[in-house]
C-alpha cells in the first residue's frame, strides 16, 4: 500500500494533515526537520499505542498508552467476547459500557468503546484537551507532554495501515479483535468541527 493522506480536523480553525503509512521505518525526525513542521506519530500495535511528538526535527517526548487492537478479543462467528484487558474494562465502565467475557456483544457497543479510545489517542497530543479516562490508559512514566502541541501532520503506523481505510461493515470482528472498528473511528474523528 502506498502512503495515503486524508484530512483530520483537530481544531475547527486549523486542520492537521493525517498520513497513514505501512512503512514503520518512516523517518519522522528527518521529515519534521526537512519540512520544519511539527509531527505527531501514533503507532498502534496489538497491546500498546505510542504517541511521539516531533517539532523541527527535535523529539518532544513519547507517551505509551494501554490501547491496542487485541485488548478486546471477540469470536468472529458468535460475537462473544473472549477477552477484555482490565484497564479497558475499567475505562469502558466509566462511560457506562459493560464488557464481560462470555457475553455476546454488538457492533454499536464496541464502536462506542472505540470512539473513546480514538479520542484518547488523538487528544493525547493536546495537553489541555485530555479526555476523561486518559490517565487510566497511560502506561507508567510521563503523564503529559510539557506543552500543548498542535501538529501540522499526524502519522499513523502499525495496524492502521491495514484497517484505517476499510469501510467494511459486514464483519468488523473478522480478525477477532477491535482493530477495524478502532481505525474506522480514528478516520471518523473530529473535535470542534
Amino acid at each position: 500500500m502506498k502512503d495515503k493522506f486524508v484530512n483530520i480536523v483537530i481544531d475547527k480553525n486549523e486542520g492537521s494533515r493525517f498520513l497513514v503509512s505501512d512503512d514503520n521505518s518512516i523517518d519522522t525526525v528527518n521529515l519534521s526537520n526537512d519540512k520544519q513542521i511539527s509531527i505527531a506519530r501514533i503507532n498502534i500495535k496489538d497491546d500498546v499505542t505510542t504517541v511521539c511528538l516531533y517539532e523541527n526535527g527535535e523529539s518532544k517526548g513519547t507517551i505509551s498508552l494501554n490501547i491496542g487492537t487485541k485488548q478486546v478479543k471477540i469470536d468472529s462467528n458468535s460475537n462473544k467476547i473472549i477477552y477484555v484487558d482490565k484497564d479497558i474494562r475499567d475505562l469502558a465502565r466509566l462511560y457506562s459500557i459493560n464488557l464481560n467475557e462470555g457475553e455476546t456483544t454488538n457492533v454499536e457497543k464496541i464502536r462506542g468503546l472505540c470512539k473513546i479510545l480514538a479520542n484518547i489517542m488523538i487528544t493525547t497530543i493536546h495537553m489541555n484537551d485530555y479526555s476523561w479516562g486518559f490517565s487510566k490508559m497511560v502506561i507508567k512514566g510521563k503523564k503529559s507532554f510539557e506543552q500543548d502541541f498542535c501538529p501540522n501532520m499526524i502519522i499513523f503506523t502499525g495496524i492502521a495501515s491495514k484497517y484505517i481505510f476499510n469501510k467494511n461493515e459486514e464483519n468488523v470482528f473478522a480478525d477477532g479483535n477491535i482493530g477495524m472498528l478502532l481505525c474506522q473511528e480514528i478516520n471518523n474523528y473530529s473535535i470542534n468541527a
